[in-house]
Formats: structure tokens, C-alpha cells, sequence
């Protein structure tokens, strides 16, 4: 017996087995992109959540510490990052030389004419992101200007270290300004410290 003609449209089982196997190809990769898609958008506020969540455990005993960290020739108005490097002790291990923390700091001159040193922590004191200095419009006069900036929730502070728009803002507080002193040398020291995140008052940890 012959077997029955496929000619006219009719698929073989083969046929509709490929055609399945590439529909579930498709629906696999749109899955998997979406997935992506998604993963992205909320990695800042996972982020952030972890970040607020075990900020206040790090580098416990060693905020409060005074660093020597650049001096004034190498400094201007423009704030620049440092990391501040000590050893770390746990109840197993030590590790010296490891970063603990970012400050930034930038030159001033007060009113009397001196030249000192301003330091802020990195940290965005809303819930611990790393702040960055970039060009955005300022939120305030829609001009563009270079300015502290929170990449996970928008917040923008001046060189001041104030917030932009304190109404609006998603951090209840000005960044954490930190202690400076500066040697007869022009070596700039700053007294390194960690602050409780989230709250209005700044409070140290």
C-alpha cells in the first residue's frame, strides 16, 4: 500500500514537531528577556535595600579613625574620591591593607583667606548608595552644572554637600560631612566615620 500523499499543505508529524520546537524556542528566549529586562530594573532598589541593611555591620571599630589621605596641591574646588585603607579584623581573620570606605574631599578658602580641606562620606545617607560627581540639570534651576548626584534615587547635592531640593528629596539629610585637619606640610587628614542611613539626624555607628 502507498503511503498517503503530504502534497496540498499537510504537515508530517516531524514537520510539527520542528515547527512546536521552534515556537517553544521563541517563547523561551521572550521569557528569558523579559527576565533580564526586569532584573534590571530593580537592581538599584535591591541594592539600596542591602545596602541599608548591613552598612551600620561594616567596618565596625574602625570609624572614627583619622587618615592621611592627599594634601592641598593636589586638591581644588572640584571634589575627588579617596578610599580610605586600614586592616580589617574579623574573629577569624585579618587583612591588611583593605579599602574600608570613600571619602571625597575638595579645596576651599574660607572667608579669612584660608586654605583648607572639605570631606564628605561616598555614601548617599538615604540608604547607602554611592554617591558620584557627574553634570545634570540641577533640579532646582534646570540649568547644567556638576554636582554630587545618587545614581539609585536621583538625589543631587551641591559641593556644599546640601541637598538640591531638601522638599522633595528622597535622603532626609545633607551628605555627612567628615572632620579635616591639615599639617604644616599641607597633608590633609580626615577623621573617617560611618553614619546610621535612613534617618533625618546624623548618628554615628
Amino acid at each position: 500500500m502507498k503511503s498517503p500523499s503530504h502534497k496540498g499543505g499537510t504537515s508530517t508529524p516531524a514537520q510539527d514537531c520542528a515547527s512546536c520546537s521552534g515556537e517553544s524556542r521563541r517563547s523561551f528566549c521572550k521569557s528569558i528577556a523579559a527576565l533580564g529586562i526586569g532584573a534590571v530594573a530593580i537592581a538599584p532598589p535591591l541594592y539600596a535595600c542591602a545596602r541599608m541593611a548591613i552598612h551600620p555591620l561594616e567596618q565596625t571599630g574602625l570609624s572614627g579613625k583619622e587618615y592621611p589621605l592627599t594634601t592641598l596641591d593636589n586638591l581644588d574646588e572640584t571634589p575627588r574620591l579617596y578610599a580610605v585603607v586600614d586592616t580589617r579584623r574579623d574573629a577569624w581573620v585579618t587583612s591588611p591593607n583593605q579599602a574600608i570606605g570613600n571619602v571625597f574631599i575638595r579645596k576651599v578658602t574660607l572667608p579669612d583667606g584660608t586654605v583648607t580641606a572639605q570631606a564628605w562620606q561616598s555614601v548617599c545617607p538615604h540608604a547607602g548608595c554611592r554617591i558620584k560627581v557627574d553634570t545634570q540639570k540641577n533640579p532646582a534651576t534646570g540649568e547644567m552644572e556638576t554636582l554630587f548626584f545618587c545614581p539609585c534615587h536621583g538625589d543631587c547635592f551641591t559641593f556644599e554637600g546640601k541637598r538640591v531640593q531638601p522638599e522633595t528629596a528622597k535622603s532626609a539629610r545633607d551628605m555627612d560631612s567628615l572632620e579635616t585637619r591639615v599639617d604644616e606640610s599641607g597633608r590633609v587628614f580626615v577623621k573617617f566615620q560611618n553614619f546610621r542611613l535612613g534617618d533625618a539626624a546624623k548618628v554615628s555607628v
